[in-house]
């Protein structure tokens, strides 16, 4: 369950069925304990339980009290978003050097079409469902390093929470370099049998990493290893399960489209690259120096 959608305490139920089988009795004359104002009618109502509630107060004392009441819930409900916010942000794996960089952060005047498009990504991104149907995002560069592409995708997850506001669940992010991902998977090849009765399988890594809201895949291709065919499979099981349940995906690399196609499949083979390819409506984001490419096929 959400963190967002606790269950009803028994004392919440029981006030519930309390008002909802509560009646309304004659009404009673008296004084307004809040601004002493004489000759009010005061409600007199019987609760569920068989309990006697009388509302003492004239109507501006009451709609004061109920502003304040619903004052204090919202505040309480602000907190609690809050707090659900922030755990799922430090739990969805942005680094910790991205904790604070969003937007506002990024260094403008160097990939303002880049920037432009991504504010709008996350400004348009489904909250409230599973974001079904949503594009992917692949931002690419090939001559420049450092040019803010793990910038840009932790700061469309920064934006994603931030405009949570509560209703229904938090949607569910999950940020991972490649290097990353397969680190993790191959220290599960190492665990005892006691630890991996405890600790992540490498199925509960590909399950989280499936069923999540929105998947950032970060610096693909960035680290050659020996077993492309590990790395492939794991890959294709990655992005074929997303495509099939129309998940989107905010994949960064420093490879081209041709070069990522290289990378995803063993020629001639193109499975991984053309699932990813359609998912992103056929569109992608060159951040070498200062350009920006946008549709088009690759070739």
């Amino acid at each position: 369950m959400n963190e967002a959608e606790t269950p009803l305490t028994p004392n919440e139920k029981h006030w519930l069925w309390n008002i909802w089988h509560s009646q309304r009795l004659e009404s009673e004359l008296g004084i307004c304990p809040s601004c002493s104002s004489a000759n009010i009618e005061f409600q007199v109502w019987r609760l569920g339980d068989g309990t006697i509630r009388k509302y003492q107060n004239c109507p501006d004392c009451r709609a004061l009290i109920e502003a304040a009441r619903r004052s204090e819930e919202e505040t309480a409900r602000l907190v609690k978003v809050s707090h659900v916010r922030r755990y799922m942000r430090e739990t969805c794996g942005i680094p910790p050097k991205f904790m604070v960089e969003d937007f506002s952060t990024f260094k403008a005047g160097w990939q303002d079409k880049a920037l432009e498009v991504c504010q709008s990504y996350a400004d348009d991104f489904p909250l409230g469902n599973a974001p079904r149907g949503y594009p992917s995002l692949y931002l690419w560069s090939t001559e420049s390093w450092g040019c803010g592409k793990t910038h840009l995708a932790a700061a469309i997850c920064h934006r994603v929470f931030d405009r949570w506001t509560g209703k229904k669940g938090c949607p569910r992010i999950v940020f991972l370099s490649e290097p990353e991902l397969f680190r993790r998977i191959q220290a599960t090849y190492s665990f005892s049998r006691e630890e991996s009765n405890v600790r992540e399988s490498e199925d509960d890594i590909i399950k989280s990493i499936v069923g999540a809201d929105l998947l950032v895949l970060d610096d693909v291709g960035k680290e050659p290893r020996k077993d492309m065919q590990f790395v492939r499979r794991t890959l294709f099981a990655i992005i074929n399960a997303r495509y099939n349940a129309l998940l989107p995906m905010v994949v960064t690399a420093n490879l081209d489209p041709g070069r990522l196609k290289e990378h995803l499949d063993e020629p001639p083979t193109e499975a991984s690259f053309n699932r990813l390819w359609e998912m992103t409506d056929g569109r992608s984001i060159r951040m070498d120096g200062r350009s920006y490419r946008k549709g088009g096929k690759v070739q």
